[in-house]
């Protein structure tokens, strides 16, 4: 019998290659194996009880493989993240060391006369430039493709939130829910927030362009970049109708 370990599962509809069955959701993604055990082939989908038949397992062990399968994704993902906040935090407190002789933030702000907020912007835009170098000199430039306008509806609202009071942490949520918390944060939350993975990088950046463009907040003006990715234009949208800022500035960035 061929041997095979559990890739994960996929919610596109496929075809069971053992029953010929459309499945719909959780199919089951078997990669073969070669007699030494490495990936050996093309992926194959299966519904959970042919999973099981194909492979010579049970049920269980189809489960089981899913779950470490899931597991292991996770935490490459979980760990791909903290690589990532670790080269910018050693960017940032380069940054401040040599542009102010000290590594912290705080004092860093204060010999600048800024906010921690103003200044900790300056500083993670020049590490994306330098990010955004690095990468465009191993990618293929392409033509310059003229975009359309963006023009973004104001998203409907969340039937969750018919009951504010179920907004909390763990709950499942949307758009429309993270918005609404957003709202009712300041920006030390909200990046405590984005650093753990509760908030997408689309959210953590359209918080700080309705954050500095609400005319109570103007000294802020650094992080205000016009946004143009229509799911930013989305969710800042969004933040404002719940924080009811109805008439943003407009300030240079």
């Amino acid at each position: 019998m061929k041997a095979y370990k559990v890739k994960g599962t996929t919610d596109e509809v496929t075809t069971c290659e053992l029953c010929g069955k459309q499945e719909l959701k959780g199919t089951v993604m078997l990669m073969p194996l070669d007699v030494d055990g490495n990936e050996d082939g093309d992926v194959s989908y299966f519904g959970t009880s042919c999973a099981a038949k194909a492979a010579g397992w049970t049920v269980r062990e189809v489960n089981a493989g899913v779950k470490a399968a899931k597991d292991e994704d996770r935490a490459r993902r979980d760990a791909d993240r903290r690589a990532a906040w670790a080269a910018q935090t050693e960017f940032l407190a380069g940054w401040y060391l040599e542009h102010y002789g000290t590594t912290d933030l705080h004092k860093a702000a204060e010999l600048a006369g800024v906010s921690t907020v103003r200044l900790s912007g300056a500083a993670i835009r020049a590490y994306r430039e330098v990010q955004s170098a690095a990468e465009s000199v191993t990618v293929v430039e392409e033509p310059a493709v003229e975009l359309a306008p963006v023009t973004v509806d104001v998203p409907a609202g969340c039937p969750v939130l018919a009951e504010p009071g179920n907004i909390h942490c763990m709950t499942a949520h949307c758009v429309d829910c993270n918005a609404f918390r957003m709202a009712k944060m300041n920006v030390d939350t909200v990046e405590s927030w984005y650093r753990s993975g509760h908030f997408s990088q689309d959210e953590y950046e359209a918080f700080m362009h309705a954050w500095a463009t609400d005319a109570y907040r103007y000294t802020a003006g650094g992080h205000a970049v016009i946004p143009t990715d229509p799911k930013v234009v989305m969710i800042v949208a969004a933040i404002r109708r719940h924080a009811d800022i109805t008439a943003p500035i407009t300030i240079a960035a």
